[in-house]
């Protein structure tokens, strides 16, 4: 419940400052967590990524203006948080279809706005009614690892580009992996982390790892690097089907499963094996992945 209650401060706060600059790292504040991991507690929980739900809000609340009394469309604009009339009409458009001055002639009666949620369990099941995906817990000692990595923006920005570098950081790795001659069995690992602020070109941007474990770091093929992830607890979830639902796992994970769990998140890398059940040639596939928890 305290996800819930945390997530709920999160959607308040917004709902209290729409008219003033947001950033990220102040809203995570308000609800105690991490950059890293309120992003993708939030926008599991709320179905929208924290930059689309606040545009939407903003402009859902200016369709209401628009239709409760004769304010310039450009005080409504600028109270929306945008910097100019022009701007505000291309993203009021994109959002409803019309512009905001036949909006207003039309009526606004007949808009869909997005409404602030009450993130409650019920509003949960609502969302993820059609999946029930229980974990079992695991305690990880060291691990060293070995592979390729690359920079990408996270799945929960508008400028995300997951789907592009990590299937690349995949192929360069599979034909190399033989060269890594300390390997501790067949078990390959995708390890996804968050960068530190000085290191990123992007605020949304974080590391992934396409490698395996490995008993020793030396020697180190040519282009690859090593990582050692440290002891810790994770609950591990299997996922079962076409790699591009995995966002869906994901969402399940941090929007319901993780609210209603009483787990609380740990500061580490969020790890993917793909072992023995994992066919690479097919559409569906099985990996486990490892949230780590307290």
């Amino acid at each position: 419940m305290e996800h819930l209650t945390q997530v709920q401060r999160a959607v308040d706060y917004i709902e209290d400052h729409l008219q003033d600059d947001l950033s990220v790292d102040q809203i995570a504040d308000v609800a105690c967590f991490s950059r890293w991991h309120f992003q993708m507690v939030f926008s599991s929980a709320v179905g929208e990524t924290l930059k689309d739900y606040i545009r939407k809000r903003r402009l859902s609340n200016a369709l209401i203006a628009l239709g409760t009394g004769d304010e310039r469309i450009l005080d409504i604009a600028l109270n929306a948080g945008f910097e100019s009339q022009e701007s505000f009409t291309r993203a009021f458009k994109n959002m409803f279809g019309v512009n905001p001055g036949e909006c207003r002639k039309r009526g606004t009666e007949s808009f869909m706005i997005l409404n602030k949620p009450k993130i409650t369990m019920a509003y949960l099941d609502h969302l993820y009614g059609g999946i029930n995906m229980q974990p079992v817990f695991k305690e990880l000692g060291e691990i060293n690892v070995i592979g390729f990595t690359a920079k990408f923006i996270s799945a929960l920005s508008p400028d995300k580009n997951n789907m592009v570098v990590i299937p690349q950081l995949w192929g360069r790795y599979a034909p190399r992996a033989a060269e890594i001659k300390s390997r501790k069995g067949w078990t390959d690992m995708g390890i996804c982390t968050n960068m530190p602020e000085g290191e990123k070109t992007h605020p949304d941007e974080c590391l992934y790892m396409a490698g395996t474990e490995v008993t020793d770091l030396t020697p180190l093929p040519e282009g690859m690097t090593a990582m050692t992830i440290p002891p810790g607890r994770y609950a591990v979830f299997t996922h079962n089907g076409a790699v591009h639902k995995i966002g869906l796992t994901m969402s399940y994970i941090y929007g319901s499963w993780l609210p209603k769990s009483g787990e609380k998140l740990r500061e580490a890398a969020d790890l993917e094996m793909y072992d023995c059940r994992h066919d690479p040639d097919s559409d569906e596939f099985t990996l486990d992945v490892y949230i780590p928890v307290h």
